[in-house]
């Protein structure tokens, strides 16, 4: 032991050198204003230093906050005030090393070029570990130019990072918000990461999948174990597609998060052994809201509140039928889950659905192993349980009223009115002589969905009849995210419908390729400026005596046209008359030849869709310039938009929509000169699908 005394103390001196230099009263500052300023600093930083970002528009600049702190001692990369730097133009932001910090940004006004990921978690010195993006702010203004490039907010990489306190908004391309990677390369890492007290706001519905707010690992990996928390988030009106989550890794835990007027649900997609707990779905009469729908084994599902949803899984919480075999994107067996003590109040399917999808995609395996046990359902919508109970159902001690049962009655569940009543706050609770309450004995879980102790007998539900603290609550934007930013919530949002599947391709009337002058007599289509135009202009018919016949064109619009997919189109006109002398235009039944359909317009001059014929796309025209021609019928008729679809009976407003959803740059001006016969007078650019 004397041998070793001199060794031992020279190590706790090294050690004290060490503290001494990294101690927070030696913690420099650096003051930067640009990414080659962070760069630099970050060349000297050492843990518990922190980078100061002044102030003001920081445009175009690709930041890579690369370094190392210490437990408790991280290096902190923040703005000057919170908010007061804001990031547009192309700005992005890795963050790579581990214990690092980033605090109080906006990024607002920009558009990635040559990344998918506004912030990342791995950069020059490879994936972040023990790392944190928080008090920050991406919002509407940061989309691509088209909304159809899938890129993400926030895309974590690396071990035990968090995404705390932010606000993200108004997403509008495609793309999940925050996707947590997993290691490919490694099946037993741990991914750990926490995603809490963010608030995911005013997000429109997409037009496929990948609109989630949250996506924890993807399909192929999803046998991995992440073990991801999600807690005490807030979404308002997220309603990018059915999945506001999906979770596809195992032992990722969701509690005490927020759901408001949101079209969706939490979704246990992929994966294994995820804990459901303590949520308030609150769906408010929002169309297509949802609760919980369930894939996989050995999950729990607890405490949750469900009230005032849509139907939007078919039921509120909603048990997939499965696949067999190991395809990695299909519908893993349910087994051994475990749904106790929920409540599900007023909503607009099944309280609880047994089957989901049965029957659809060969999914032939029924849910099996589940135990549904101290769950209150109360609702009117038919019927409280909905399909078809697989094997090894354990019920007990559930009250369900309001409805038929929809499947036999049996033990376990009890049709008796649970006497609920609506408190101050909008939730329904048992009231004082509820058959609910000190109903059955301990089990399942420790307190409520307010964090209230549950002692001696627990009553049935998600609450607990209690005078203890209300510890947890439904969330509101002044919980959650940053509070330096002034978030308001929209008066009126433009929620466009869900696009339908299937290629598509927009071209503005004005973006010809050509006009000609069949007749040679100087009259021809015309580019007018018209306020609430798609792109703020149309094409508008000339003025002439009488009405050309289709042998006799008095001017023709060329567009060439190139498409990507082969298939069925059919061709829809954005377009408008004033009167029954204006209504109508020359339409064509396929490509490079003279159009002799009349297509007659509205009357009133307002804008409105018309169906056109069908065009074939065979695999030789894919690639290859295509003609299509219009022309003018009668005086004065005009043309905003054509939309050739794979969809042949689409509505005006999932027309509106792929119209709205599709980026197309202003025309080029030009001045018309006329030259007589069939020459093409001006060449402008071609679109492409």
């Amino acid at each position: 032991m004397k041998m070793r005394q001199p060794i031992l103390c020279a190590e706790i001196a090294a050690l004290v050198v060490l503290l001494a230099f990294a101690s927070p009263s030696s913690a420099a500052d650096f003051i930067v204003s640009n990414a080659d300023d962070i760069e630099t600093a970050m060349e000297t930083a050492v843990a518990g230093d922190t980078l100061i970002m002044t102030n003001g528009n920081w445009t175009n600049q690709n930041i890579a906050f690369a370094g190392n702190g210490i437990s408790g001692m991280p290096i902190t990369l923040r703005a000057d005030t919170p908010g007061g730097v804001i990031l547009n133009g192309s700005s992005q932001l890795q963050i790579s090393g581990s214990h690092l910090v980033v605090d109080g940004l906006h990024f607002k006004g920009g558009t990635l070029e040559n990344s998918d990921h506004v912030v990342q978690f791995r950069g020059p010195l490879g994936e972040a570990t023990n790392s944190r993006f928080t008090n920050s702010v991406i919002e509407s203004y940061y989309n691509p130019n088209d909304l159809t490039d899938k890129w993400h907010y926030i895309s974590l990489y690396g071990e035990q990072n968090r995404v705390d306190h932010n606000r993200f908004l108004d997403q509008r391309n495609s793309g999940p918000q925050i996707v947590a990677w997993l290691d490919e390369s490694n099946p037993l890492s741990e991914a750990r990461h926490t995603i809490d007290a963010n608030h995911f706001a005013d997000r429109p519905q997409g037009w496929e999948n990948g609109f989630e707010a949250i996506r924890l690992g993807e399909s192929e990996f999803s046998h991995y174990d992440s073990h991801i928390l999600v807690e005490n988030n807030l979404f308002e009106r997220v309603d990018g597609e059915i999945e506001i989550i999906s979770s596809k890794a195992n032992d990722n835990i969701f509690r005490y998060n927020t759901f408001r007027e949101s079209k969706g649900t939490l979704t246990l997609r992929h994966g294994h052994r995820a804990v459901v707990e303590g949520n308030f779905f609150l769906g408010e009469g929002t169309a297509e809201s949802g609760g919980i729908r369930v894939v996989g084994e050995d999950h729990v599902i607890v405490n949750n509140y469900i009230a005032d949803v849509d139907d939007a899984a078919d039921g509120a919480i909603s048990l997939a039928s499965g696949t067999t075999g190991s395809n990695p994107s299909g519908y893993q067996p349910v087994d051994n889950v475990l749904i106790a003590h929920n409540t599900i109040v007023n909503v607009g399917g099944a309280g609880v659905t047994l089957d989901w999808g049965h029957g659809s995609s060969g999914r032939s395996v029924l849910p099996q192993g589940v135990t549904v046990a101290r769950n209150l359902i109360s609702s009117t919508a038919s019927p409280l349980f909905e399909g078809t109970e697989g094997p090894g159902y354990t019920w007990a001690d559930n009250i369900a009223f309001g409805a038929p049962l929809g499947i036999a009655p049996r033990p376990g569940i009890d049709v008796v009115d649970p006497q609920l009543v609506q408190g101050p706050d909008g939730l329904w609770r048992p009231s004082a002589g509820s058959p609910a309450i000190d109903a059955v004995a301990a089990d399942y879980v420790t307190d409520d969905f307010e964090g209230q102790p549950r002692i001696g007998l627990f009553d049935i539900g998600a609450d607990e009849n209690s005078m203890a603290q209300i510890v947890r609550k439904p969330l509101t934007n002044s919980d959650v995210g940053a509070l330096w930013f002034n978030y308001e919530e929209p008066d009126v949002w433009p929620l466009p419908v869900q696009l339908p599947p299937g290629d598509f391709l927009v071209i503005e009337a004005e973006d010809f390729t050509g006009i000609t002058d069949p007749d040679s007599d100087g009259k021809i289509w015309t580019v007018a400026d018209v306020d609430g135009a798609s792109s703020g202009q149309v094409l508008t018919a000339p003025t002439e005596d009488g009405t050309p016949t289709p042998a006799a064109h008095e001017t023709l619009a060329l567009y060439d046209i190139v498409f990507s997919e082969e298939g069925d189109y059919t061709v829809y006109y954005l377009a408008r008359g004033f009167d029954g002398s204006s209504n109508s235009i020359y339409t064509p039944d396929d490509f490079g030849v003279d159009p002799d359909v009349a297509e007659h317009l509205s009357e009133n001059g307002a804008f409105r869709w018309e169906s056109g014929d069908e065009f074939s796309i065979s695999s030789s025209h894919v690639g290859m310039p295509l003609e299509f021609r219009l022309g003018s019928r009668e005086d004065g008729s005009e043309i905003d938009a054509i939309i050739f679809h794979q969809n042949g009976g689409l509505t005006e407003n999932q027309l509106d929509s792929i119209l709205a959803s599709t980026s197309v740059p202003e025309p080029t001006s030009a001045t018309l000169v006329l030259i007589t016969g069939m020459s093409i007078l001006i060449r402008r650019r071609r679109r492409t699908l």
